[in-house]
This record gives structure tokens, sequence and C-alpha cells, in this order.
């Protein structure tokens, strides 16, 4: 009788192992059909997010007359190629759809670079005498930030790529 009980014990733990097994299957072919989906909606995202920063980083130019002396007034141009943070963080937004993990990790740091030096700009720094220029330079100070912010999207959707690529 006990022979019996194990058999038939056997049995319905072999159908239930095979019932879970074909669940587990079913979710994890249905995840992966769903990975394409996300992988290609994180890859245009990321797109998106490296043309925008490119062409609000390259429109970034403003000029302004500066009072010299109550009688001079000095012309000024502030360009995102007067800091090479600013060239580098560029330079990355256009190659970032190249290889993932060595993108993200130089995207991250003009990233870095970039915010530091926007920073400066809005801050000033009074320790090196550096002045603040954002009050001067407010168009090309919010085009910094959006570009900046551009960036930060596009290094965090790289980030969500690998994640999901894994």
């Amino acid at each position: 009788m006990a022979s019996i009980e194990n058999g038939a014990s056997s049995r319905a733990t072999t159908e239930t192992q095979m019932r879970r097994s074909s669940k587990l299957t079913s979710y994890v072919s249905g995840r992966v059909k769903n990975q394409g989906k996300v992988d290609v909606a994180l890859r245009a995202f990321l797109f998106v997010f490296s043309v925008i920063g490119v062409a609000v980083m390259v429109s970034s130019k403003q000029t302004m007359r500066i009072p010299v002396s109550p009688v001079m007034t000095m012309k000024v141009d502030a360009k995102f190629t007067h800091s090479a943070s600013f060239t580098f963080l560029t330079m990355c937004l256009i190659y970032i759809i190249d290889d993932m993990q060595i993108i993200l990790s130089i995207a991250a740091s003009a990233t870095g670079a970039g915010g530091g030096v926007a920073y400066e700009a809005l801050k000033g720094n009074p320790h090196i005498h550096w002045m603040k220029i954002c009050h001067i330079f407010d168009t090309f100070c919010h085009h910094l930030a959006s570009a900046g912010a551009m960036a930060l999207l596009a290094s965090m959707t790289v980030l969500l790529l690998i994640w999901t690529s894994v």
C-alpha cells in the first residue's frame, strides 16, 4: 500500500513540477518578447535625449555688452566651445549610441564635468576669483541646464539599457 501511495505521490509531484515549469517557460518567453520592446523604446529615448542635448548645447551662444566703465562697454561671447567640459559633453552625446558600458562611463563623467562647470557659472567661486555669469548670460545658462538635463537622462537611459540586457 505504501508503494501505491509513493507512486501516486511522485506522479502528482511530477505533474506539479511540469505545471510550474510550463508557467515559468511562458513567463520567461513573455518577458523576452517584452524585453525587445523595452530595448527598442529605451534606444529611441536615448536617441531623442542625445539629439536634443546636442542641438541645445550647440545652439548655446549668447553675446552681451558688459559695461567696463561709465562710458565704455565691451562685447563678450559665451559659447559651449569656450569650455572643454562642455565640448566633451557634446561629443559624448554624439557618440553615446556605441558600446554601452564604455559610453556609460564616459557619458557619466562628461555629465559630471559639465554639471560642475555649469554650477561654477551659476554660483561662481570666490576662492579662486571666478565670478558667476548666469545673471549676465541667462539664455546661455538655460541652454546649459537643458543640455545637462538631456545628458543626465541619456546616461540614465544607457544605464537602464545595460540593466535590462543582463
